[in-house]
C-alpha cells in the first residue's frame, strides 16, 4: 500500500541537532514524512519513537538546511 500525502507542503529552517516541532493536528499517529526540498543534504530521526506523534511529530535534523517536508 502507498501512504497518501496527509498534508501541505511544510517549509522549515532547521538547524543540525536542534529539535523540530510540527504541530499538525492530524488526530493520527504519523506514518512518516517525505522531504520534498532541501538547499543542502539533510536528513531527520524522530527524538523519542515511541511517542505519541497524534498532534505534533518531534524530529531532529542532521544538518542545517531550508526544507519543505510532507507528513504522511
Amino acid at each position: 500500500m502507498i501512504p497518501k500525502l496527509a498534508t501541505d507542503a511544510i517549509a522549515l529552517s532547521v538547524v543540525a541537532g536542534q529539535q523540530v516541532q510540527i504541530a499538525h493536528g492530524l488526530g493520527r499517529q504519523i506514518e512518516g514524512w517525505l522531504v520534498i526540498y532541501q538547499t543542502a543534504p539533510v536528513a531527520f530521526h524522530v527524538q523519542d519513537p515511541a511517542a505519541d506523534t497524534r498532534q505534533t511529530l518531534i524530529l531532529i535534523p542532521t544538518a542545517s538546511a531550508d526544507v519543505r517536508l510532507v507528513l504522511l
